[in-house]
């Protein structure tokens, strides 16, 4: 080990403050802490992020091999416990993700908190995270909420859905953002739009909940009732991303449906696709109508608490230590 015994010290006690104070406030809400498995057949489904696969292989007469993965979040397996009846859940588990910058904001490997409230909403669910997150950090900030849709609607003159792949491309001609490749997913050409001409003004509001996203942009999230958004929201601290959220999808075949989508995405780009978690879908139609989940990375939270810059300066084994 190349820190010293102090730093090492320093660096534990936060952490122990973080999730000291992360369990104090959910349980003081009622909320049920769970483990989740970490080794799953469907580690996830997203077309941007890359699962660490594994073989796994048992022994005896029955020998047989499976491909598996480290989960990238352990959101499909609380979901199994929501449909089981639980109400209102967290977990504070380590996640993987290949392919990831190393340094600064990211890390292959990290500690995702991850929490579910039967009966509440994406709104519901910003007041507590902004609730938690002055908790942890020991202040008393306010939290500007700013509608993604809206911010686009202003700018380009329309909420962008999945057939508006001609009009999206038009607006980046007229707005001189980099061309789309032929297969570049609708998503991506909204998000590019976004990043190039919007972002800059947003990001200078400091504390804020990015919310209401176009509905091709969260395929995980109930679509709200007139179909202009998904109840999704992403917490930032400037340019630090803190969390994803939003009011779930119980609908199992439109959640289906999504998830082909994503893998055919995974498909094009060369992407290993793991199979669909029927567990899941099945577990869904279970759900109550809303509910709500967030995942918020540990890692940046006490990034934050220690007024830390670079990820690795608050863990204890930094990549190189380990690789």
């Amino acid at each position: 080990m190349s820190l010293s015994t102090s730093d090492l010290q320093l660096r534990a006690q936060l952490w122990n403050t973080a999730t000291d104070r992360i369990r104090e406030f959910f349980r003081s809400r009622e909320y049920i802490e769970v483990v989740t498995p970490i080794v799953v057949k469907s580690p996830g489904m997203e077309p941007n992020l890359s699962p660490l696969a594994v073989d796994v292989h048992t022994d005896g007469p029955n020998a047989h091999s499976t491909r598996m993965g480290l989960i990238t979040s352990p959101e499909y397996s609380m979901k199994k416990l929501l449909g089981g009846g639980m109400e209102k859940i967290f977990t504070l588990a380590p996640v993987f993700r290949d392919r990831e910058m190393p340094g600064q904001r990211w890390s292959i490997e990290f500690t995702m908190l991850e929490w579910y409230c039967q009966g509440k909403d994406y709104r519901h669910l910003m007041t507590e995270t902004g609730e938690l997150m002055n908790t942890v950090l020991g202040r008393s900030d306010e939290w500007i909420r700013v509608s993604y849709v809206d911010e686009f609607e202003k700018t380009f003159g329309f909420v962008p859905q999945d057939s508006d792949r001609e009009r999206l491309i038009e607006c980046c001609t007229k707005f001189d953002v980099a061309f789309p490749t032929n297969d570049e997913p609708v998503h991506e050409i909204i998000d590019r739009l976004f990043q190039a001409i919007i972002w800059p003004t947003v990001v200078t509001k400091g504390r804020f909940m990015l919310c209401e996203y176009p509905v091709p942009c969260a395929s995980l999230s109930k679509t709200s009732e007139d179909g202009r958004y998904a109840e999704r929201f992403e917490a930032f601290v400037g340019e630090l991303e803190m969390c994803n959220g939003f009011t779930e999808l119980t609908d199992a075949e439109e959640q289906r449906r999504r998830f082909g989508l994503e893998g055919e995405e995974r498909r094009l780009a060369k992407k290993e696709v793991f199979p669909i978690d029927e567990g899941l879908l099945a577990a869904l139609p279970s759900l109550r109508s809303p509910t709500c989940g967030n995942a918020l990375g540990v890692d940046r939270l006490v990034m934050l608490l220690a007024g830390a810059n670079d990820i690795d300066s608050v863990h204890l084994f930094p990549p190189s230590t380990r690789y």
